[in-house]
């Protein structure tokens, strides 16, 4: 039998018996041809809107992130062009070399006239002493900075610009700053370093304004793993280290990353999206309760559940009513089959009697 006989011949034979013998049973008719698909596409529209909604929300969150690291990044990069600028002047390094105190004292509060939010600035020597000191630290002038994690990093490996982790401003402070450090340089030779310092108020406003909705929020973390900013309150102190945080201690790719990781304290369910902050080691990350994400598609599915429910018990009830009416059917057309064999047998009987004699002989 070739294809086109089978599928012209043999599936409609095989599909109208199979038809015909469902049809006797209304219940199993029902539930096969529509209870149970309808069930079945029901559950995969389910598992697609979940899939793709995820999806859609880890993409939207790394997006997010990504935009609050160029935010931080932006601002962070201009910071430290403007003291190269400074650094750059040949009329800074001379001053430098003099000890002027006065003309330092001016470039200094060019820059902090120019970026309001660094609020202090400070010259030192190769060695860490303090030439000149403007801002809040004014006083740190003939101090040393030697042993403070900008200095520190700026040197280490040779002479380059460095932005620090977060770290308090001094052992009295309980002040949470992010040091910019840029080394001055006469020819190769290092003759002093310019160091600006942000409060952590000051990085926190350049993404105040970036929203993750609905009830999500951003944090940022340093090159060490330490939070230096976070929507919630944080005791003073030394900065929270938060390594051990799945988003943070995630690697990440050149477009960053995304994933989905259970609370172990509450046992929710969260979606994160993290970037890294260029030149950094920074990272943004991005955070999203996934029962958040999907209370929009529940508040569409769970009503329409309802209503198929109550469709399928529409089509329960009427399937129970027309099962009992074929049952009657069923019944009558028993009786009426018995019936028609007494009949026939009746019938069969008489047509084989032998014929009623008509007289008693011939003449």
């Amino acid at each position: 039998m070739g294809l086109r006989e089978w599928v012209t011949l043999e599936v409609p034979s095989r599909f109208s018996a199979w038809l015909l013998r469902a049809y006797r049973r209304p219940l199993g008719f029902l539930l096969g041809l529509v209870i149970v698909p309808l069930a079945v596409v029901i559950a995969l529209t389910h598992h697609a809107n979940v899939t793709l909604g995820r999806r859609q929300a880890l993409q939207n969150l790394r997006m997010t992130a990504r935009l609050a690291a160029q935010a931080v990044g932006e601002a962070l990069t201009q910071t430290l062009r403007l003291q190269q600028l400074i650094a750059a002047q040949p009329l800074f390094a001379d001053a430098i070399q003099r000890r002027d105190a006065d003309a330092l004292t001016g470039s200094l509060r060019d820059l902090l006239r120019v970026i309001p939010i660094v609020d202090e600035a400070v010259v030192s020597t190769p060695d860490g002493g303090v030439i000149v000191a403007s801002g809040s630290g004014a006083q740190r002038a003939g101090a040393s900075i030697a042993q403070e994690d900008g200095f520190q990093g700026a040197r280490q490996g040779g002479w380059h610009p460095y932005i620090s982790p977060v770290h308090l401003r001094d052992q009295e402070s309980l002040d949470k700053v992010v040091d910019v450090v840029c080394p001055v340089r006469q020819g190769q030779a290092v003759i002093g370093v310019l160091q600006a310092q942000y409060p952590i108020d000051a990085i926190r406003s350049w993404v105040q304004r970036i929203r993750v909705e609905p009830e999500g929020f951003l944090y940022v973390v340093d090159d060490r793993g330490q939070l230096v900013v976070y929507p919630f309150q944080v005791l003073p102190g030394k900065p929270k280290a938060v390594s051990d945080w799945p988003p943070v201690a995630q690697p990440l790719s050149e477009d960053g990353g995304a994933m989905a990781f259970d609370d172990r304290r509450t046992r929710r369910r969260w979606l994160a999206g993290m970037y890294a902050i260029a030149g950094t080691g920074w990272r943004v990350v991005t955070v999203q309760p996934e029962r958040a994400v999907f209370r929009i598609l529940y508040q569409v599915f769970w009503p329409l559940t309802v209503v198929v429910a109550l469709l399928l018990l529409v089509v329960v009830l009427v399937s129970l009513r027309w099962a009992k009416l074929q049952d009657v059917n069923l019944k009558l057309l028993a009786q009426n089959t018995k019936l028609l064999k007494q009949v026939q047998q009746r019938w069969t009987l008489e047509q084989g009697k032998p014929p009623a004699s008509s007289g008693s002989g011939d003449v």
